[in-house]
């Protein structure tokens, strides 16, 4: 069996990239689902549209990721001769 050599597709700044973008739309989804919690109280609102924007930006930042590494995948592809 051949040994399977290992590639990295994302560099140091994509993911930083990945994770600054990431960062910014959890706060933006934070205050986004303020309107959508079932507390009349501000600052418990405020805790579960933080705590229901945890999933939403996880689902995020992978999408992120694996755009980013089709994409290198694709650019490296067309990069090399057929």
């Amino acid at each position: 069996m051949e040994k399977i050599i290992y590639q990295k597709l994302l560099s140091k700044g994509q993911i930083a990239l990945g994770v600054v973008l990431s960062l910014g739309f959890y706060a933006f989804m934070s205050f986004t689902l303020v309107p959508y919690t079932f507390s009349a109280d501000a600052t418990v609102a405020q805790m579960q549209a933080c705590f229901a924007a945890v999933p939403v930006t996880t689902t995020f930042w992978f999408s992120v990721n694996m755009f980013m590494i089709v994409l290198a995948d694709q650019r490296k592809q067309q990069k090399e001769p057929s």
